[in-house]
C-alpha cells in the first residue's frame, strides 16, 4: 500500500513538473507548424544546427521546446541535438544532457554532440563524463575543445589530462583563426599547468612569439606571468622579467590627458 501512495506521488510530482514546462513552453498552432517545417529542413539538410541556436531568438528556442514537449515520442533522433542545445541555452541541464546522450547514442561521430554534453557533465561537476566528452569533441575535430578540455582538466585537479595535450594546446595559442579571447584563455590555462607542475620549459614556450605588451593588459595573466617570474629562475627568465617590466614601464609613461 505504501509503494502504490509512493508511486501515485511521484507520477503526480511527475505531472505536475510537465504541466509547468507545458504552460512555460507553450505555444500556438502557428508556431508549432513553423517549428515543424524547421525540424524537417534540418533533417533533410535544408537547414544547419547554427539556425536554432546562434541565429535564433529566445522566444524561438522556448517554440522548439515547446514543440518537442507536445511531439516528445514523434521527434527523431536527429532533431534531438537542437532540442537539447535550446534546453542548455536556458541552464535546463538534465533534460539537454538526457537528448543529447540519446542522439550522441546514434551520432557519435558528431563533434557538436560531445561538447554539448561535455558543458552538461561540467555543470553537473561529472568530472570523468565532462573530460570524456570534451576528449571526443575534440577528437573529432572541433580543436576549441581542447580548451575546454584543459581548463575543467586544471579547475578538477586533473593534470595529467592536461600534461597529454599540451602539444595540442601550444599549437592552438598560435592559430591564426582562433579569436583572441580564446587565445587568452589558452595562455592562462597553460601558464597555470606550468607553475601547479613546476614546469618552466612550458611556462616560456607559452609566452614564446607572444606581443607581450598586449597579453599584458589581461590581468589574469599579468598576474600569472609576475608569478612565474618569481617562482622559476635563469636567465631566460630574467629575459621575460625585464621585458615585462619594460611594457609596464611604458604603460605607466604615457602622459595623461589634460583636465
Amino acid at each position: 500500500m505504501k509503494m502504490l501512495i509512493l508511486q501515485f506521488l511521484i507520477l503526480g510530482l511527475a505531472t505536475a513538473a510537465f504541466a509547468d514546462d507545458l504552460q512555460n513552453f507553450s505555444i500556438t498552432t502557428n508556431q508549432a507548424a513553423v517549428t515543424e517545417q524547421k525540424l524537417k529542413d534540418y533533417e533533410n539538410g535544408r537547414l544547419n544546427l547554427e539556425d536554432f541556436g546562434e541565429n535564433v531568438t529566445n522566444a524561438e528556442w522556448q517554440q522548439l521546446i515547446g514543440y518537442y514537449l507536445l511531439h516528445t515520442n514523434d521527434i527523431s533522433t536527429k532533431a534531438k541535438l537542437p532540442v537539447a542545445r535550446c534546453y542548455a541555452q536556458f541552464q535546463m541541464i538534465p533534460q539537454a544532457m538526457k537528448l543529447g546522450e540519446e542522439y550522441a547514442n546514434v551520432y557519435s561521430n558528431d563533434w557538436r554532440a560531445w561538447r554539448l554534453l561535455g558543458y552538461c557533465y561540467e555543470v553537473m561537476n561529472y568530472t570523468n563524463e565532462a573530460i570524456r566528452a570534451y576528449s571526443n569533441a575534440a577528437r573529432l575535430g572541433h580543436k576549441l575543445s581542447y580548451e575546454q578540455l584543459a581548463g575543467f582538466a586544471i579547475k578538477s585537479g586533473q593534470l595529467n589530462v592536461v600534461g597529454d595535450i599540451v602539444p595540442q594546446l601550444l599549437a592552438l595559442k598560435e592559430a591564426k583563426e582562433i579569436p583572441e579571447e580564446d587565445k587568452f584563455s589558452l595562455i592562462t590555462i597553460l601558464l597555470a599547468y606550468s607553475m601547479k607542475t613546476d614546469q618552466k620549459e612550458i611556462f616560456i614556450k607559452t609566452l614564446e612569439g607572444t606581443d607581450m605588451g598586449k597579453i599584458l593588459r589581461d590581468g589574469r595573466i599579468r598576474q600569472d606571468v609576475t608569478l612565474g617570474c618569481r617562482i622559476f629562475e635563469g636567465k631566460d627568465i630574467d629575459k621575460i622579467r625585464q621585458e615585462m617590466e619594460s611594457v609596464t614601464s611604458s604603460t605607466n609613461s604615457v602622459s595623461s590627458p589634460p583636465r
